[in-house]
């Protein structure tokens, strides 16, 4: 049992433990908490461009997406290569970009449009695929880099503990989150659930050629897995 003192060091007062909610290079080490803090910060920065959106005619519609992807996308998706989301957090955040393009276009109740008339008005696409690919574009950085660098340290020392029990549900973290994006591609056997696995990948991340149409296949799969549900 933690004695109280020690429960302080924890969790604090929302239950929270106190790495997830650890700052490091601007970020939030806990995912969720990390996502929440970048819907908060790009909604404040919309909010400070309100004027710009309603300026109808006077601001073009390609100024408006200039400054919303410059100084609102920037701070919604910082650093979102390494976030690790389930499906349900996905669909959120695709939901909360649809509702700021909308903002940005004064598009508001009674009128309507569907979400991919919206996503070509504004030359966007759901926030779920540019995290997708800023997720491998980073882990392809990683890989080519030595083997000796605390985040390539972090990645193999990830597997080392895949035999240990936890308890409760298992965390989606970023090694899962990349084998199931892996795991959509038909008729291949890449996947990542060990060291001999990660290795794998480690070589073809040292051809960038084949890193990047490894991402496009992947960006593919999910493609089609969305267009399926």
């Amino acid at each position: 049992m933690l004695d109280t003192k020690d429960s302080n060091k924890t969790k604090n007062g929302r239950g929270e433990t106190n790495w997830q909610t650890t700052k490091k290079v601007g970020t939030l080490i806990g995912d969720q908490e990390d996502i929440e803090r970048r819907k908060q910060l790009s909604s404040a920065a919309l909010v400070k461009l309100k004027n710009v959106w309603l300026k109808g005619d006077k601001i073009t519609k390609n100024t408006k997406l200039k400054l919303y992807k410059a100084l609102v996308k920037s701070v919604l998706t910082y650093n979102c290569g390494t976030w690790a989301p389930t499906q349900s957090q996905e669909e959120r955040l695709n939901a909360f970009h649809r509702k700021q393009l909308k903002n940005v276009l004064n598009i508001k109740y009674p009128l309507k449009i569907t979400n991919s008339s919206l996503y070509n008005k504004c030359n966007e696409r759901p926030l779920s695929k540019f995290i997708l690919e800023s997720r491998w574009r980073l882990s392809g950085h990683i890989l080519r880099r030595d083997s000796q660098i605390p985040a390539n340290q972090a990645m193999s020392g990830y597997f080392v503990t895949e035999g240990s029990k936890f308890k409760g549900r298992p965390l989606t973290t970023l090694p899962v989150v990349l084998n199931r994006d892996l795991s959509r591609i038909i008729n291949s056997n890449l996947q990542l659930k060990s060291s001999h696995d990660l290795e794998h990948l480690r070589s073809i991340a040292q051809q960038r050629d084949e890193w990047t149409k490894l991402t496009a296949r992947i960006r593919e799969a999910a493609e089609a897995s969305q267009s399926e549900h």
